[in-house]
């Protein structure tokens, strides 16, 4: 304990020097654009690694560390969706002739849209508006509780509330809520405080925790490679009750117990989360739960060192919604290295036949969310971002300076 008591002091001293020294924080609109090019493409990577096996390894992790896309011609005895589109990602590829929406980023597309017409400061009305409008299939659990809800007359965060919404508690806001960090890079504090904004559309309580630990992560990876820093950081901003907080506890002390086998440590997350029951914050059992899934991703971030594949392999193998942890930290290691960092056998060379010259041929086809673009160029969504990130910093208190010919952005 001695030693764990002088880690916590010693993060708990750089936390208190990063926050002394954040107005010294600058970034480059073209660091900026990389970084978020990271995310964006880090997320796709993850999403399509974990859809063969999403929900199919539950009690146990997969005996593999994924690192490559399966299909049901190179599985071999691994268990993974057989039956479905999920399992064919390559040839989904070929099909689009690029990457293709699902709801680890389409929701946040349809975000970006809304904050592009209402601003930063767009309220519950006008985000149901654009879920009424853009959001209404290929949804699941308690996005769609909340969906039927705002059909009924409801509003968030209504929506997201224990006595209306049963699935209150389930993975949800934590996989549609990222780009909030994107919107404000080094921003901790609002990146929190939006991110659990966005979670309340579908969830409550303890339910949305996750969703802010993600967003600060996200948010602080913009000038940070220390994946310990970053969630001793994060959770400063949750309560420190509840199994979430508790869960992150236990995993930091599991982790410093066993630096070096992930595979423990999720075997002792699902004993104790997976049928969470104690101190009055139950958890129903669910494959889909924010709790279980939502400390597999921070699992990940941990044992994955700052690696690219061996976070998101780890975040695919811990098994349960793979997909959205894998997503999640997929794309907080292209925040904290940029988008180069990606192994191009996962963007590039991905194809059954053939090989692209841009990641995923810079193309981002929407087929899931109505009245909005079929066809993207995954550049101009990164742009987009970008502009909205550069509205942010200014309104937030920083500054757009020119320094040598480079647009350069001071954080307040």
């Amino acid at each position: 304990m001695m030693r764990r008591t002088a880690l916590v002091t010693i993060i708990a001293a750089c936390v208190l020097a990063g926050a002394a020294s954040a107005e010294e924080r600058t970034i480059t609109r073209a660091e900026l654009l990389d970084k978020v090019s990271g995310f964006w493409i880090g997320q796709l990577v993850g999403n399509y690694l974990g859809f063969p096996f999403e929900n199919v390894y539950v009690e146990e992790a997969i005996p593999v560390l994924v690192d490559k896309y399966y299909t049901p011609f190179n599985a071999g005895d691994l268990r993974i969706n057989r039956d479905d589109h999920r399992a064919y990602v390559p040839y989904m590829f070929t099909a689009f002739d690029g990457a293709y929406s699902d709801d680890d980023t389409d929701i946040e597309f349809v975000t970006l849209h809304a904050v592009e017409e209402h601003g930063l400061d767009i309220n519950y009305e006008q985000i149901a508006e654009a879920w009424k409008t853009h959001i209404n299939r290929r949804i699941w659990v308690a996005n769609r509780t909340a969906r039927d809800l705002m059909d009924e007359g409801m509003i968030p965060p209504e929506t997201g509330m224990k006595e209306n919404n049963p699935n209150w508690f389930q993975i949800d806001p934590q996989l549609v809520n990222e780009i909030w960090s994107a919107f404000y890079p080094g921003l901790p504090e609002k990146a929190a405080e939006r991110a659990e904004w966005g979670a309340r559309i579908t969830n409550d309580s303890w339910g949305v925790h996750p969703t802010i630990v993600y967003g600060v992560m996200i948010s602080e990876a913009f000038f940070s490679d220390d994946p310990l820093y970053l969630v001793e950081t994060a959770m400063e901003y949750i309560p420190a009750e509840g199994p979430f907080h508790e869960g992150m506890v236990d995993l930091l002390d599991w982790y410093e117990e066993n630096p070096d086998d992930w595979r423990a440590t999720r075997q002792k997350l699902h004993d104790k989360y997976y049928r969470y029951d104690e101190d009055g914050y139950q958890a129903p059992v669910s494959v889909v739960s924010s709790l279980i899934n939502g400390l597999c991703g921070v699992m990940a971030v941990l044992y994955g060192e700052g690696d690219f594949e061996k976070t998101v392999g780890i975040a695919v193998s811990a098994g349960y919604d793979c997909d959205n942890q894998a997503a999640t930290a997929g794309g907080l290691i292209g925040v904290m290295h940029g988008a180069s960092v990606i192994p191009e056998k996962f963007t590039h060379d991905c194809l059954p036949h053939g090989r692209w010259d841009e990641p995923f041929n810079d193309a981002y086809i929407n087929y899931t969310r109505d009245e909005l673009p079929i066809y993207n160029k995954i550049s101009d969504i990164v742009e987009r971002i970008v502009d909205i990130s550069e509205e942010a910093i200014v309104q937030e208190g920083g500054a757009k300076l020119e320094q040598d010919g480079e647009i350069v952005y001071r954080l307040p």
